[in-house]
């Protein structure tokens, strides 16, 4: 079972979580709170342009994120948030 980085819904915590890739969307926040899966951004120093890459964290598969639009509509769908688009 993989790590998560998730954020809080409530209180705004951040932290790391262990769970089921089934079960990554039902962790609780110690406040009691729902929280967000938490798409960190990949780094490519000195690259500006967006660069496709498959991202394992939005659904239960892989998925190729082939831009910034694409990112935003996959997190809006699978309840995600993505500091790349921060």
């Amino acid at each position: 079972m993989p790590n998560y980085d998730v954020k809080c819904k409530k209180c705004g915590k951040e932290f790391v979580a262990f769970s089921s890739i089934n079960d990554r969307h039902k962790i609780k926040c110690e406040c009691g709170g729902d929280t967000n899966v938490i798409i960190k951004p990949q780094r490519h120093p000195g690259i500006q342009v967006w660069v496709p890459y498959w991202e394992e964290n939005i659904c239960h598969q892989p998925v190729l994120v082939e831009s910034k639009q694409h990112l935003k509509k996959l997190c809006k769908e699978h309840d995600v948030v993505a500091h790349r688009l921060d």
